[in-house]
């Protein structure tokens, strides 16, 4: 016997029967439902809505707080102030969100961005500052608890616009959410900074950077975390 004659014939292969008229219906059903069509929202009307949200966080609390005593000067400097880094969170947000994914700027420019801006947004605290008082004296006392509640105020307000703009810009990079996530950030931190330096009469050096300046460069850090579960489709 030959080893041809004790191995089984090649049967072919059989045809896999087809579903039947309602498994067909079923598997089409669930395949397509939800593939309605949307009406996607243009990239200039979240820009427009992430600003208007921003200026008017920023607006109410400096007309509900218009009455606090301040120096001579710094209300109107904080506003001049206010105004130009508020060109600066347009910027942010024209580079890091405004292109469709996969033709925005370089990944390197954005990141430049993220970093660079908090700490000249902290220096231009320092340098605004009217006066300070040593380290000591504004870290003991009521001085350091003013500036703690301060912090928590600005941080609350930080992460009201945050979340805001995040909210608007949802679901839109799938390719970089993280990087877009810490801009996001970033502007409110801007905001939330500009808002509470506007609202808070103490203008003391030490209390504006750690109070006003800070939430900016931690903001930057959360909208990182924040953007990989939020910004990605």
């Amino acid at each position: 016997m030959t080893t041809s004659d004790s191995e089984p014939p090649d049967l072919p292969w059989p045809k896999p029967a087809a579903p039947g008229p309602q498994v067909s219906r079923a598997i089409r059903e669930g395949c397509t439902r939800g593939l309605g069509q949307k009406r996607c929202v243009p990239a200039s009307h979240r820009l427009l809505g992430s600003l208007a949200l921003s200026f008017g966080v920023f607006c109410l609390l400096a007309w509900l707080t218009r009455g606090n005593s301040r120096i001579d000067g710094t209300f109107r400097s904080a506003l001049i102030g206010a105004a130009g880094w508020g060109i600066v969170q347009a910027m942010i947000l024209w580079v890091g969100l405004t292109r469709p994914p996969g033709r925005r700027f370089s990944a390197r420019l954005r990141l430049v961005l993220a970093v660079l801006t908090p700490v000249l947004f902290l220096g231009y605290v320092a340098h605004a500052a009217p006066h300070w008082v040593s380290f000591f004296e504004f870290s003991h006392g009521e001085r350091a608890a003013h500036a703690v509640r301060c912090t928590v105020v600005g941080l609350a307000f930080s992460a009201l616009i945050s979340g805001g703009v995040l909210l608007l810009w949802r679901g839109t990079d799938p390719f970089t959410p993280g990087l877009t996530g810490a801009l996001v950030g970033l502007v409110g931190g801007l905001a939330g900074g500009l808002t509470i330096g506007i609202a808070c009469p103490s203008q003391e050096g030490w209390h504006a950077c750690f109070s006003h300046g800070l939430g900016a460069l931690a903001f930057a850090g959360v909208g990182w975390a924040a953007g990989r579960r939020l910004l990605v489709p």
